[in-house]
């Protein structure tokens, strides 16, 4: 059997019962860092099993080996160095590996930065989609923010203290009108949650000399961001190559044929 369990993400009495047992009782620990892993085993009292990595550009293959280790008989948690694996953290090949196997999975749930953000932003909570980490270039950045804040609801994506300015002035051009919650250093001895418009908490953060801690950015619903761009059209475009090979003809016959048949049903 697989453990998916949540470890704390900065104040350790944030495990719970069940999951000290869990961790107890493991014979095997998958790791993101095996060194981060054993530091917080040894502070929370906990005696260390064996511990194996996960993570690395191999990680599917590492997954598969600690697959066969649960067939022959062990018992393993799966963990990352804070918060709920697979969740922008490594994790997700062990889990589909299990599943594509027959291996019985269960979660241990817990600390979660993204819950916990959304939880305490004071912005509507339903729907609310989880985008990750954005991308760090500024043109795939603001088109990245124009495809989802046309999404219906609140956003919720990750990002570093070095980068993090940087994201929220790209959120003040391209949504102006949203708040936005920075929630940074969540659970830990200097953590902030701050409400604003957009554009302020770009000044806010622009006049600080040092962003510190892992920040979650919670933005919430608004007016969907002006665009050029056709999302019909470029999804036809897209179609249209797949179909050319299909069919084998250009793409321009069948966007074409796309677009008649588009405008036939539109009537």
């Amino acid at each position: 059997m697989l453990h998916v369990l949540a470890t704390p993400i900065g104040n350790l009495g944030d495990l719970s019962a069940r999951a000290r047992e869990v961790l107890s009782s493991a014979t095997v620990i998958a790791a993101e860092d095996t060194r981060v892993t054993r530091k917080l085993l040894s502070a929370l009292g906990i005696p260390s099993p064996e511990l194996v990595s996960y993570r690395g550009q191999d990680e599917a293959h590492r997954a598969a080996r600690v697959a066969d280790r649960i067939e022959a008989g062990a018992e393993v948690v799966l963990v990352s160095d804070a918060g709920t694996p697979a969740i922008s953290d490594p994790g997700e090949p062990l889990v589909r590996i299990c599943h594509e196997r027959g291996i019985p999975v269960r979660t241990v749930p817990g600390p979660s930065s993204p819950i916990a953000a959304l939880s305490v932003a004071g912005l509507p909570t339903a729907p609310a989609h989880f985008l990750g980490f954005p991308p760090r270039k500024a043109g795939p950045l603001t088109r990245w923010l124009t495809v989802n804040g046309a999404l219906p609801g609140t956003l919720v994506m990750l990002e570093g203290p070095l980068r993090v300015a940087k994201t929220v002035r790209a959120i003040a051009e391209v949504l102006p009108d949203r708040q936005v919650a920075l929630c940074r250093e969540l659970t830990k001895l200097h953590e902030e949650v701050l409400v604003l418009p957009a554009p302020e908490l770009a000044a806010n953060l622009l006049a600080r000399e040092r962003i510190r801690g892992e920040c979650v950015l919670v933005v919430g619903p608004g007016e969907t961001p002006k665009t050029e761009a056709d999302p019909v059209r470029d999804d036809l475009k897209g179609l249209a190559a797949q179909l050319a090979k299909r069919w084998g003809c250009t793409k321009r016959e069948a966007y074409a044929a796309l677009t008649a048949l588009e405008s036939e049903r539109g009537r």
